[in-house]
Parts: C-alpha cells; sequence; structure tokens
C-alpha cells in the first residue's frame, strides 16, 4: 500500500525543498514569498480569486448602498440590487465572469452600471433625454433604459466599430420599444453635425462619459466638453483623476511605447501613486475643475468603488 504524504510534507518538499536554503526571515512576505503559500494568497496568483471577491464585497457595498439611500421599505440582504436588476434582461450575454449573489448571477459590467444609476438616481427620473459619449457596449444604455420609463431618447456616440458592437448588442438585450429610443451617432457624423438633436426645449438633458474621455487626445476630450456645454443641462463624468505608473501595480511593459502614449492622452495627466489617499485627495481636485465644461458647475461628486479607487463619479450642472 502506498503511503500517502501529508499536505505539508509536499508543500516542504515542493517549496521550502533545499537543506542549502537558509531561510530569510526579512524577505520570507515578498510577493511570491514563501508567506503566499503560509498564511495568504499570492498577490500575483492566477487566479480568479481575488476578482470574485471583489464582486462579492461590490455587490454587498451596493445592496447596503441602494437599500439605504433609496429608503427601500423591504430591507432583506439582496433587495438593494434587486430594486434595479430586477428590470434588467439578458445580463449575461457574453458569458462574463459572475457569481451568484442571492437570487442574481452579477458581473462588474451590470455592478458598476447599477453603481451609476444610483449616484445619478435623483436626477435620471426627471430626464427625458441622454447623451453617452463612448458606451462601449452598452451596458449602461440598457441599464438606464431598463429603469427608467421616462427616458424617450437616447442618443449614443462612439467609434463605427463600436456602436456596430453596441447596436447589436442593444438590440438583442432590449425590447423593440425601448430600441427605439436609441439613435445611434457616429464620431463621424458628430464632427460633421450631421444628426438632430432631438428634445424638449431643442437640448439634452444629461451627458455621459465614462472611462473614455482620459483615453481621447486632449483636443477631442475638450471639444466634448464645449459641445457639451453647448447643449445639455448636466455633465456626469466618470474617469481617472491621473495616470499611474506600471511598476506600481507590478505590471512588467516589453515595450513602453503604449505607455507613453497614455500619458499624452485625457485631461488629466499626472502621475500619481493610486494607492496614496493624500495624492488622490490633492488630484481629484484637479479632475473636477478638467471635467467641468464652461459655465458649469459641480453638483455632487463621489470616489469609485467598483471601477478602482482613483476613479470619480461627479456630475455637473448647468448655470443659469
Amino acid at each position: 500500500m502506498m503511503s500517502k504524504d501529508s499536505l505539508w510534507d509536499l508543500v516542504k518538499s515542493k517549496e521550502y525543498n533545499s537543506e542549502d536554503d537558509i531561510f530569510n526571515i526579512n524577505d520570507f512576505r515578498l510577493v511570491g514569498g514563501f508567506n503566499s503559500r503560509l498564511a495568504t494568497w499570492d498577490p500575483m496568483e492566477k487566479s480568479s480569486r481575488f476578482f470574485k471577491s471583489l464582486l462579492f464585497s461590490f455587490a454587498s457595498h451596493l445592496d447596503n448602498k441602494i437599500i439605504k439611500e433609496l429608503n427601500i421599505d423591504e430591507k432583506f440582504t439582496g433587495s438593494g440590487i434587486h430594486y434595479f436588476l430586477k428590470n434588467i434582461s439578458k445580463t449575461n450575454l457574453g458569458q462574463p465572469l459572475s457569481i451568484k449573489y442571492y437570487q442574481y448571477n452579477v458581473d462588474i459590467d451590470y455592478l458598476l452600471s447599477l453603481e451609476e444609476m444610483l449616484f445619478l438616481y435623483k436626477y435620471l427620473i426627471n430626464c427625458k433625454s441622454l447623451l453617452e459619449i463612448g458606451p462601449g457596449f452598452g451596458r449602461l444604455t440598457h441599464s438606464i433604459i431598463s429603469n427608467f420609463n421616462n427616458i424617450e431618447s437616447y442618443f449614443l456616440i462612439d467609434l463605427d466599430w463600436m456602436l456596430d458592437i453596441s447596436r447589436a448588442y442593444l438590440g438583442k438585450v432590449l425590447s423593440e420599444d425601448n430600441f427605439s429610443k436609441i439613435k445611434f451617432i457616429s464620431v463621424e457624423e458628430y464632427k460633421n453635425k450631421n444628426f438632430d438633436i432631438i428634445s424638449s426645449q431643442n437640448r439634452i438633458d444629461m451627458a455621459i462619459n465614462i472611462d473614455s474621455f482620459q483615453e481621447m487626445p486632449t483636443d477631442v476630450a475638450k471639444e466634448y466638453l464645449k459641445f457639451i456645454g453647448d447643449t445639455c443641462e448636466y455633465f456626469y463624468s466618470k474617469n481617472a483623476i491621473c495616470k499611474y505608473k506600471p511598476s506600481d501595480v507590478d505590471i512588467n511593459l516589453k515595450d513602453e511605447s503604449q505607455y507613453r502614449a497614455a500619458l499624452e492622452m485625457g485631461l488629466c495627466k499626472e502621475v500619481i501613486d493610486i494607492y496614496n489617499t493624500n495624492e488622490i485627495q490633492v488630484q481629484k481636485e484637479n479632475y473636477f475643475k478638467s471635467y467641468c465644461p464652461k459655465n458649469f458647475k459641480l453638483k455632487k461628486s463621489e470616489q469609485c468603488f467598483g471601477q478602482y479607487l482613483y476613479y470619480f463619479s461627479s456630475l455637473y450642472k448647468k448655470l443659469n
């Protein structure tokens, strides 16, 4: 009969396996060090363990926050995210990585949408027209249209090939009536002003930009801000407040050309330590000023949870 090695005999033989090795108390807790096997997860491990833990923490955070801020009557665990998710169908299209949070499979995309809708809630309930610049595959468009029946028109501006993706996705997840509220506008159409803005008083109630102005050439982002200032009553921005060094998050670049190009994009180009609260508190003020359209003022702001702590939600209102 074969003898079975104990788990810790195997650990010792595989990971602490040489009599020549001298245990060093000064560095055994380094990333990838022996303590990563003894007591904690290795921060650099190649699994979804950390990400799934983030999903659970984010879902729990939002669940409690929604219950509190919207004063939901049914105050049971899960009722917060249920308030929004019950209205959003087919969130699993595209096979995202998800976890089970009570009755829902939740993924990062729609948790981010819940965070954004909660931040904007008391303003969205009074909106009829929205403009989203750079909507990605359309997660927030899907979420808002499904939850706010008062929305009559939703304009999307993006690159042609990205509009192909959002058009295909939203066509699958929305009802025909809700899909008909969307106007897809290519960047070329925007540049040529070859579209109609249809809204009450010939204005858009709110413009939205999430995680994309920071990736645009500075002059392009400023042009969009001018357009927003001329046509919209509110502007919601959720973008990074800064740049950071890849080495700060243990990314080893083989080609630094993309990083150097990224440093020149957007409106906030300062490089800071994104895990230093003091530097974040200083830099966020620059972010609030940089993203404020002319003749607008900051109405409310909030540090983000799910989209990293160096992102801030900020809502601006046009001055009367």
